[in-house]
């Protein structure tokens, strides 16, 4: 059975140990719509191709095709990832996890004796 565009990009989220709800918030579109992606029940039309590349780095051939790698080689996928994830919090929550990065990398400062 020949992997279709919609298995990759359930394949894609899945690689990034996202829910629905989570990867579809990140690009924009219902849960609803995204289920029916990866159900093959809804087409994939260039602007979703387009969101999922610029959201995670996702190599265009590949979820075109299935040729290459899942990923562009050239960006950080876990950063991309931090961020799109920290873009869809509130911003009470955002300022939790800046404070946490401060705190840890002051810890980590610490550690090193500076």
């Amino acid at each position: 059975m020949e992997e279709t565009i919609n298995r990759r990009i359930k394949k894609l989220r899945k690689e990034l140990k996202l829910t629905q709800n989570a990867f579809s918030s990140i690009i924009t579109i219902s849960a609803g719509q995204l289920a029916c992606i990866e159900t093959e029940k809804r087409i994939v039309n260039d602007r979703t191709v387009k969101l999922i590349c610029d959201s995670f780095n996702a190599n265009d051939k590949w979820l075109k095709t299935g040729e290459g790698p899942m990923f562009t080689e050239d960006k950080d996928t876990k950063y991309t990832k931090l961020v799109a994830l920290y873009d869809i919090l509130e911003p009470k929550y955002q300022g939790y996890i800046l404070n946490s990065i401060n705190y840890f990398l002051k810890m980590q400062d610490e550690e090193k004796g500076a």
